[in-house]
């Protein structure tokens, strides 16, 4: 899976007064694929995609799924300053997608 278009104008459009965004971008982690490789990935997509949204949405919360998020939460805090809207009551880091996806599995 490749990258999105970097600050994709349709990106833009489509995000346009959005309240919530919940960002899931990035590559999984390949076989081999070191955690900085993974970071080098996902912090840039992660990045582009903040900065895309939030250009056209300033008042919106940010739910940051792309892993590494320990990483990409604070690239993100980081974007969200640089535009001069970071608000720390909206962006979050959501950890707990991989325990549903295992609860789910177990269940199943």
């Amino acid at each position: 899976s490749l990258p999105p278009k970097q600050n994709d104008p349709e990106l833009q459009r489509i995000a346009k007064g959005v309240d919530i965004f919940v960002i899931v971008a990035g590559v999984p982690r390949k076989p081999g694929m070191t955690r900085d490789d993974l970071f080098k990935v996902n912090a840039g997509i992660c990045l582009d995609v903040v900065l895309t949204t939030a250009k056209v949405s300033p008042e919106a919360a940010f739910c940051i799924i792309t892993n590494p998020v320990n990483s990409t939460v604070p690239i993100a805090a980081q974007a969200l300053k640089k535009l001069g809207i970071y608000n720390r009551n909206k962006l979050f880091g959501v950890t707990s997608l991989d325990g549903m996806r295992a609860t789910r599995f177990v269940n199943q």
